[in-house]
């Protein structure tokens, strides 16, 4: 699109704008959907607990592995959200051994570097492995995070390229139990419902 302007000596110039490219079609998961592949490495995060034995240490695993030993609480997190995050992440703390009381276990993934990581976990005491979910990988494939409809585009207080606050319930058969995506940064996992869908998977192994 070309736009010609005029100046104070009459002097014409022509330029041309760039159209902004069309939203990317971000698939929203439901219940009952498939949950994406995705894999981890050890050294993108911090593990800090430890499932039935089982280790996201010393290699790479996917979600299949991680669903072969309990069904996965998977939540997103950025703690440039501004006051959401503090919030957010007090959740997922006081969530994380109810979660591991129903027969779930947690994984949160950030864009912050393993280094941060690891400040953030020993300065809050967290008790939940966090990893780095490198160049929006597994953001963008569970439909929380679009390049071309950022959330510092129409959410007061961001200014740089994050994900949407989110929680997926996995269970073993790797479908969507409960999903919690706050678009408006307004809401809350329902406890209870989050819960539920732990146990209920527990009871059908």
């Amino acid at each position: 699109m070309y736009y010609e302007f005029e100046d104070e000596l009459g002097n014409i110039s022509t330029i041309q704008l760039k159209e902004r490219e069309p939203d990317e079609l971000v698939q929203e998961l439901s219940v009952g959907d498939l949950a994406p592949l995705f894999y981890l490495r050890s050294e993108d995060g911090v593990q800090t607990t430890s499932v039935s034995g089982f280790s996201v240490a010393n290699d790479s695993r996917s979600l299949v592995d991680l669903l072969s030993y309990k069904t996965l609480v998977l939540s997103f997190y950025c703690p440039c959200w501004g006051s959401y995050a503090p919030k957010h992440l007090a959740a997922l703390q006081e969530l994380a051994p109810k979660i591991e009381a129903f027969g779930g276990q947690l994984l949160v993934l950030t864009n912050e570097s393993s280094k941060q990581i690891e400040r953030m976990t020993k300065k809050l005491e967290l008790d939940f492995t966090i990893i780095h979910d490198k160049d929006f990988n597994v953001a963008r494939s569970y439909g929380v995070y679009s390049e071309t409809s950022p959330i510092w585009d129409r959410i007061a207080g961001i200014s740089e390229e994050v994900f949407t606050p989110s929680l997926f319930v996995i269970g073993n058969d790797r479908k969507i139990a409960y999903t919690f995506v706050d678009e408006n940064f307004d809401g809350t996992p329902d406890r209870k419902e989050l819960l539920k869908s732990i146990f209920e998977w527990k009871v059908k192994k």
